[in-house]
């Protein structure tokens, strides 16, 4: 089953800007709610330990590391299209 995760860092500058990174997970089931909110414990410990010295790339490879060890692959993806107005 395939599944898509968007991640937002919000506020990354102080003034609002958000960065946001597209994710497609594949694994054999769908994500259970366990499974995310371990996924989010593991995402804050990591910010956590290393206190101010991450990065949203850093904190997304740290994120698809854990899905990995629970059998999904994932793959960085990018919108087909935007439209801002």
């Amino acid at each position: 089953m395939k599944q898509i995760i968007k991640f937002v860092d919000s506020d990354v500058d102080g003034c609002g800007t958000n960065v946001e990174m597209l994710i497609q997970i594949e694994g054999k089931n769908p994500l259970s709610t366990e499974l995310v909110d371990a996924l989010k414990h593991t995402i804050h410990e990591y910010i956590d330990s290393n206190a101010g010295e991450w990065s949203t790339d850093d904190v997304v490879n740290q994120a698809c590391e854990y899905l990995e060890s629970q059998g999904y692959i994932c793959n960085y993806i990018s919108e087909d299209l935007l439209i801002e107005f």
